[in-house]
């Protein structure tokens, strides 16, 4: 996949409101993970392009601005920091040696701001080793697992559930806040048994933590590129939103998946961990 330096003239910040306050500009745009043929949102975009951005004064400037006209109020986000996503169109920890600076620089510029705080999602937690314990607030890395028989099939090559899961608590050494983020959610038959597993699993190796609930979307292009496996598990993402090419699971059934799914979820955890479902 090549990879194109160069200096990102889309310098906007945007309100977000789920996994953060607002969304940073991309210091990545594109991914090497496995899933990017099968669900994620970046091939509908990107297709088989990586974008580095070099200028990241600016990216961090244009987070700085928005914050001066952003009113922070306690909220599932965070009570007291505003979160940006830094990561929303990329994996940092898979692409971190492609950074035009280091992973720890680039927080740092986070941490360093007396109100703003930092927040990636990843599913290669294994290769996340940096020591934040000096930092002045714990930037937050949400890591993303789902039911392995799932990801052997949507996640090829990938860092495996279970490991992801043994993660946690080493993160949580290096002084990272680990929240876990339950992304895609699958609706499959047997899904109900497969989620039931690995929050048991989950349960037992890392205990409670925060954490977010998404729901696979899906696309039209990338249903007809897919393997047959893929294509078979995702089958019931058959709503189009709005001719729009993006596939979701129909809202009267899936009001009701994730009703059971959050019932599921409680057997194993206080379901006020839950910061956000849809």
């Amino acid at each position: 996949m090549p990879i194109k330096v160069q200096n990102t003239k889309t310098l906007t910040t945007k309100l977000n409101n789920n996994s953060a306050d607002c969304i940073a500009p991309n210091i990545i745009y594109g991914c090497f993970g496995g899933c990017v043929n099968t669900y994620c949102y970046m091939s509908r975009y990107n297709g088989e392009r990586v974008f580095v951005n070099k200028n990241v004064d600016d990216i961090f400037n244009s987070v700085v601005e928005w914050e001066t006209k952003y009113t922070k109020i306690p909220n599932q986000q965070d009570p007291v920091y505003t979160m940006v996503d830094v990561a929303c169109n990329s994996d940092l920890v898979l692409m971190q040696k492609h950074l035009p600076e280091s992973l720890h620089d680039y927080l740092k510029r986070y941490d360093d701001h007396s109100q703003l705080n930092s927040t990636m999602a990843t599913k290669y937690p294994g290769l996340l080793k940096l020591d934040v314990n000096h930092f002045n607030k714990k930037p937050r890395v949400r890591v993303s697992v789902m039911p392995q028989v799932y990801s052997n099939i949507l996640e090829p090559k990938m860092q495996s559930i279970t490991s992801r899961i043994k993660d946690i608590d080493r993160l949580k050494l290096l002084g990272w806040e680990v929240h876990i983020n339950y992304s895609p959610v699958i609706f499959y038959p047997g899904w109900r048994d497969e989620y039931r597993a690995l929050f048991n699993e989950v349960k037992n190796i890392a205990g409670e933590n925060k954490c977010e609930v998404i729901a696979l979307t899906n696309h039209t292009n990338q249903m007809c590129k897919t393997n047959e496996s893929a294509k078979e598990l995702m089958q019931y993402s058959s709503e189009i939103k709005n001719n729009s090419g993006v596939m979701r699971y129909p809202l009267k059934y899936k009001s009701k998946w994730l009703y059971d799914f959050k019932s599921i979820y409680s057997e194993h955890f206080n379901i006020d961990t839950i910061r956000y479902i849809f």
